[in-house]
């Protein structure tokens, strides 16, 4: 929560964290509209979580390795990442960073496009 700064409210109430949080990441401008919308979630987080410590930039099958690696102390739980990851990443393109994959998968849309 340390990338996060608070801009009014009772940081503590449950009811304020999410998509109407009043709550935005360190440097955001609050008086502006998001640019980015989460599309699903719990995925997001789940693939934000399973690529830490995959180093960047990253090729499709360099991501499904590190996805693998990950997946024995989840099960099939990461079954809907591991799906999107294979049905939409493109081979032989690298891809930056998490955002970028979230983008090509699915999970995050850009309003500004």
């Amino acid at each position: 929560m340390s990338d996060l700064i608070r801009t009014g409210g009772n940081y503590t109430d449950s009811k304020k964290t999410g998509e109407d949080s009043e709550y935005s990441r360190a440097g955001e401008r609050t008086d502006s509209p998001a640019t980015n919308e989460v599309t699903k979630r719990n995925t997001a987080a789940k693939l934000a979580n399973l690529l830490e410590g995959l180093s960047f930039p990253a090729s499709k099958e360099e991501i499904k390795n590190h996805l693998n690696s990950r997946s024995p102390a989840m099960g099939n739980r990461i079954n809907d990442v591991f799906e999107r990851v294979q049905n939409n990443l493109e081979n032989g393109k690298k891809y930056a960073d998490v955002y970028e994959i979230e983008l090509a998968t699915g999970l995050v849309k850009n309003n500004e496009s």
